[in-house]
């Protein structure tokens, strides 16, 4: 009997990034054959008034950009989103808007295949 899983393990560097205003820009990008959960995103606005600010997700495959988290970020406010993992493969992408100043930062962790048990 073999059983074939994997393991969320390795939490990768956070990546960290200041927006430049309300187009898309890419935050993570997946390069290696390891899938990537991305375990939580931080948005942070450090400016004078509220912004809205969204998350998207470029699924490399269709080529398409899905949205996945939209709120108005208040003045002098952090929003820690740690409730909705997405599962990322090579070549998918993070993708947010947000005023210019605002920093978004994700954390993420590579998932292991286990070996099968013999």
């Amino acid at each position: 009997m073999s059983i074939q899983g994997n393991y969320a393990g390795n939490l990768l560097q956070p990546v960290t990034i200041n927006l430049a205003g309300t187009t898309l820009t890419d935050v993570g990008t997946v390069t290696g054959n390891m899938p990537t959960v991305v375990s939580s995103f931080v948005f942070a606005n450090p400016t004078a008034g509220a912004v809205d600010c969204s998350l998207y997700w470029y699924e490399a495959a269709t080529a398409t950009d899905y949205l996945l988290w939209m709120k108005s970020v208040a003045t002098e406010t952090t929003e820690v989103i740690s409730d909705m993992p997405i599962r990322l493969r090579t070549g998918d992408k993070i993708k947010a808007i947000g005023a210019a100043s605002v920093r978004v930062t994700l954390i993420s962790m590579e998932m292991y295949p286990l070996s099968p048990m013999r």
